[in-house]
């Protein structure tokens, strides 16, 4: 998103202030609209026993910790859409990409810490479900915006900035994961 609010910070301070809040409301709408089928499915788990719920989990995390490990973190492999850049004000492009992002579901991901946080909110609290993904997804967007009004926000968004970095995250983000499947079947096994 640096790649856009850069140069509409740097053509009218107004125009990038605009689209970087549009960011933030739209990954709060969409994180609201995913949380309904995340609680929703959680309460259809609810039957199942609590050791058998978090083995579940374990389990989850066993296999997304292992395809971040592979760098297959499972994902669509699409972005915002890009088009609408010239169709639409700074303002509803912002509302637009950030909601596209918050459902979470739509867009790549550089790792799979985010389907951890749905499956244990699912798996162990899904009255936690609106909660939890309205921080992960305002929490990511302030990173954005964090990160594009800081000096230098242009330097980031050259295409060499992102490549190497992302197997190094993705290989920490696969040993934590596996490393919580750990601590979850040991806390199992006590």
């Amino acid at each position: 998103m640096a790649g856009v609010a850069s140069p509409m910070l740097h053509r009218s301070r107004a125009e990038g202030t605009r689209f970087l809040t549009g960011l933030l409301v739209g990954a709060a709408a969409g994180a609201v609209v995913l949380a309904v089928p995340v609680y929703l499915l959680g309460r259809l788990l609810e039957p199942l026993p609590g050791p058998v719920a978090v083995g579940v989990l374990a389990g989850v995390c066993v296999l997304l910790g292992s395809a971040d490990l592979a760098q297959r973190t499972p994902h669509v492999w699409r972005q915002v859409p890009q088009r609408l850049w010239h169709r639409l004000s700074p303002g509803a492009l912002g509302v637009t990409w950030g909601f596209d992002l918050g459902l979470l579901f739509t867009t790549q991901k550089t790792t799979s810490l985010i389907w951890v946080a749905v499956a244990a909110v699912a798996l162990t609290q899904p009255s936690l479900a609106v909660a939890v993904l309205a921080a992960i997804s305002v929490g990511s967007m302030l990173v954005v915006v964090v990160t594009t009004l800081a000096a230098g926000a242009d330097r980031r968004t050259e295409a060499g900035w992102s490549g190497s970095w992302v197997r190094w995250v993705r290989r920490g983000s696969g040993l934590l994961i596996l490393s919580t499947a750990g601590v979850i079947v040991a806390s199992l096994l006590t």
